[in-house]
């Protein structure tokens, strides 16, 4: 019986050792994977401020060439309306009375797109990037309208 007991004791001591060794091995496994998770963490945190920062260069710099360009489309419609407007000066000095008036509302009607297309490009130096695909929309209607009035 005293053999029973012993080899009871040994075997339940055994038993403790080998599972307290594991689970000394796994405190460490799990320190170490806490530790590589919050490195990660850090490097996946510093990847994304600077890709937000890329993202936000990127826009800031299609916003400007954006500018630039509605700015070359702005000129080139005013220049045309000016044409046009320099048009329906010559003619309101060759017509008949009937026709002035008709020529003269025509130049009215072309001043005010071109004052409106004027206007639209004072406002493009103030808008700020949040409102700019909005704004830009909005220009490019009054672009395509001015172009669709030299058409007539």
């Amino acid at each position: 019986m005293k053999k029973i007991t012993w080899m009871v004791a040994s075997m339940l001591t055994l038993g403790m050792l080998t599972l307290t060794s594991c689970s000394e091995k796994t405190k460490d496994s799990a320190n170490e994977t806490v530790a590589e998770a919050k490195n990660d963490m850090e490097e996946n945190v510093d990847e994304a401020k600077s890709d937000i920062k890329e993202a936000g260069n990127d826009f800031e710099a299609k916003v400007k060439e954006d500018k630039e360009s509605l700015k070359e489309d702005i000129d080139e419609a005013v220049a045309k309306l000016d044409k046009k407007i320099d048009e329906a000066d010559a003619k309101i000095d060759k017509t008949t009375d009937k026709e002035k008036a008709k020529w003269q509302e025509r130049k009215k009607e072309l001043n005010n797109e071109k004052e409106d297309l004027k206007a639209s490009w004072k406002e493009v130096q103030d808008e700020t990037a949040d409102k700019w695909d909005s704004f830009k929309a909005k220009t490019q209607e009054k672009i395509a309208k001015a172009k669709a009035d030299l058409k007539d």
